[in-house]
């Protein structure tokens, strides 16, 4: 027992410093097969009566200063963070690594908002230059140590319930499985949330550097305070300075923002599902796909529980409404276009230059939410940059991979050996971890690629192509009133490829493909081809390609999403198979497929105005090229990024059409306010589609079957 703790303590010698003894009698942080291991006893941070004083795990709240007034009071703005921290490290014993989730719902969120942003607005244009005028700092009155903030640490401080009726810190047990390992965690939803200071100003700079500030005061350079009136100053002291970021969708969005900073002391980032740029989120190709063309201004005011002027959120902030109302001008304006709006929100501009960390990218490939167009934009921007990037994309929808099985291993484990190297620096191999990790539609199997987007590429001609074929909008509002597919104005996704199956001709042009059985896709799918419209005077006219997988005959089986908005696939618990989260058993899970005629593979969508632009979205302003009736011209679409592969006695088929009645719905996008019939008669458009012209040009990959039983040993 002796020499096995004796080795213990020498392998996280280089990592701590350590006092006499070994690491498991001391309680000490524990790394065996290149990871941390169980050493702290967990505690309930949702329990009645609960308290810091026997808690191995401490937990306490703390205030940074940021750069900026937001809430326009004349002082900078403070955002709360909620801390978990090892006993062992806040009394000095060790110094641990940070993850940090900066998911803004965490504080609490705005429910009357979600349908009604409008009767939040102030109509006054709004003049964002004031929030970065010169703004006053506090001064010191004091300090605290970390010991002495968790004794007097008030659990309503986390455990509240908001004007909404919501829960405060909705993710504050999300990280167990690496707290109960030593890891610290903070929680932060940023500026404007319940609880802090200033404006939520969703996808702004402003925005980022609240919670580019949180990492600074983690790595020790910055102040942060025991809360919003004292002064108190509290140091981050138990920190190694070593932080990650991570969170899922809004959550997994921050931590790229912030990476493109090259903020001291992020080493690296994990996101879920995260958004590269919020145009490509709202829209594709010179056109919106949301049924409103603005959006930020929605998601703010549904986190905007700090910026209310009573606590009961009954009075909100007039500035705060001016700011929201010129926002959603200002998208609602671009129509689709890559206006100044939306280019402050892409996080890939220029930001090869900055980056000094390392990305762990989770998406899922059926994830119709936060596309994998986001995965591409966010790998390449690493890439660019030349630092380590790796893609991890899996069969679910808009979900982690909390709790699955990636090939008999379960996810936590194998980004315990990522976080395990990357903030206490074990020497175990993570980069060995493949460049791009997918998971195969066909057996389950997750598949390693030694490179994103796959070598060779397939042009593909349809037999059919011969010809013109046209195809209108006149109708499709009819079609998908009588398929029934509305719920609550969303369109139900358990019916998607058979809605377009069934879209009568007048609607779709259908093509053919046929490829070798078992080729895959991996990458970006193009469609070339050239169009004549009759409506070359307006601009965002939605033109729309879906790509399908069709077996030769019968059915097959596939991962498809389930619930109403298309996010998640089923998924069912392994027999035999749990993990040790740290204070309980848990079920591995994976993913199941189920049978269907056909499977929807990607999409595309472009602006019938945006001829002959690239992939590029800075490519896609609104400049009139003068289209002419009867007259072509060139387009490429470009499909969200896939690994997919074809089996034995499958085909493809293309779907090419007008607008998408699952990405917007009626006249969403043509601001018309009158009836049905209005919108057939005001906005009904047609394509002329040039058969001979088109090509699919397919990526590429081939890959080999991930085995994990190695990875970081």
């Amino acid at each position: 027992m002796k020499k096995a703790a004796a080795l213990l303590f020498a392998l996280c010698l280089l990592c701590f410093q350590a006092c006499a003894g070994s690491a498991e009698e001391d309680g000490f942080l524990i790394i065996r097969d290149g990871k941390l291991q169980p050493v702290v006893k967990w505690s309930d941070p949702r329990e009645e009566n609960y308290t810091n004083e026997n808690s191995e795990i401490l937990r306490f709240c703390v205030w940074v200063e940021t750069d900026y007034d937001t809430d326009l009071d004349g002082m900078a703005d403070l955002v709360k963070v909620l801390l978990q921290v090892p006993r062992a490290a806040a009394e000095g014993k060790i110094k641990a690594g940070v993850i940090y989730d900066p998911l803004p719902y965490s504080a609490g969120t705005v429910d009357r908002y979600d349908d009604q942003v409008d009767a939040y607005y102030t109509k006054e244009p709004f003049d964002s230059s004031r929030f970065y005028q010169p703004c006053a700092r506090r001064e010191k009155a004091g300090s605290m140590t970390t010991m002495e903030a968790a004794a007097q640490a008030d659990p309503a401080q986390w455990n509240y319930i908001t004007p909404d009726g919501n829960i405060g810190y909705t993710n504050a047990q999300q990280h167990d499985y690496f707290l109960v390992r030593g890891f610290a965690v903070a929680i932060c939803s940023g500026i404007g949330t319940y609880g802090s200071e200033g404006f939520e100003l969703c996808g702004t700079k402003l925005e980022r550097d609240s919670h580019k500030a949180v990492v600074e005061w983690l790595a020790g350079n910055r102040r942060a305070f025991t809360d919003r009136t004292s002064n108190i100053e509290i140091a981050a002291d138990w920190s190694n300075g070593n932080i990650a970021m991570t969170g899922a969708s809004y959550g997994g969005t921050i931590p790229f923002e912030v990476a493109v900073t090259g903020v001291k002391g992020l080493r690296t980032i994990v996101p879920y599902c995260g958004i590269a740029s919020w145009y490509d989120y709202t829209n594709s190709q010179g056109i919106p796909i949301r049924n409103n063309t603005n959006y930020t201004d929605y998601l703010a005011a549904s986190n905007s529980g700090g910026t209310f002027l009573d606590e009961n959120w009954e009075v909100p902030n007039p500035e705060y409404g001016s700011w929201l109302w010129t926002t959603a001008m200002e998208e609602d304006e671009s129509n689709g276009d890559y206006a100044p709006v939306w280019e402050q929100m892409d996080y890939t501009t220029d930001a090869e230059n900055h980056i000094e960390c390392s990305a762990l990218l989770v998406y899922g490939l059926n994830d119709w939410n936060v596309t994998t167009r986001h995965a591409d934009l966010m790998a390449e921007t690493f890439r660019k940059a030349g630092k380590p990037v790796k893609l991890v994309l899996h069969q679910n929808g808009h979900e982690t991979l909390n709790g699955i099985s990636v090939n008999g291993r379960v996810w936590e484990d194998i980004l315990n050996t990522w976080l395990s190297h990357y903030l206490y620096d074990v020497d175990n191999h993570a980069e060995e971890l493949p460049d791009v990790l997918a998971q195969s539609n066909i057996s389950g199997e997750f598949e390693a690629y030694d490179q994103w987007p796959g070598s060779g590429t397939l042009t593909l001609k349809s037999p059919s192509a011969t010809g013109q074929t046209t195809v209108t909008s006149a109708g499709m509002a009819n079609y998908a009133e009588d398929y029934q597919i509305l719920y609550q104005n969303n369109l139900i996704v358990d019916n998607q490829e058979d809605f377009y199956s069934r879209m009568p001709e007048e609607l779709a042009a259908v093509y053919r493909f046929d490829l070798p059985g078992g080729t895959t896709i991996e990458g970006v799918p193009e469609l070339r081809v050239k169009l004549d419209s009759d409506r070359e005077d307006k601009d965002g006219l939605m033109i729309s390609a879906v790509l399908m997988d069709v077996p030769d005959s019968g059915t097959m089986k596939g991962y498809f999403t389930e619930s109403e908005r298309g996010e998640t696939v089923r998924t069912e618990s392994i027999r035999d198979q749990e993990y040790d989260v740290g204070w309980y058993i848990k079920d591995i899970e994976r993913l199941v497929q189920t049978e269907k005629p056909r499977k929807a593979v990607s999409y595309a969508w472009t602006d019938l105005q945006n001829p002959e632009c690239g992939k590029n979205s800075a490519e896609y302003t609104y400049q009139p090229v003068g289209l002419v009736s009867g007259a072509e011209q060139d387009y490429t679409f470009y499909f969200q990024p896939v690994v997919y592969t074809v089996a034995e006695g499958h085909h493809l088929e293309l779907f090419l059409m007008t607008w998408d009645p699952y990405r917007v719905y009626l006249d969403a996008w043509f601001k018309l306010d009158g009836s049905l019939d209005t919108y057939l008669d005001d906005a009904a458009y047609t394509m002329t589609i040039d058969n001979d012209s088109l090509e699919l040009v397919l990526p590429l990959g081939k890959g080999s079957v991930y085995d994990p039983e190695n990875y970081g040993r």
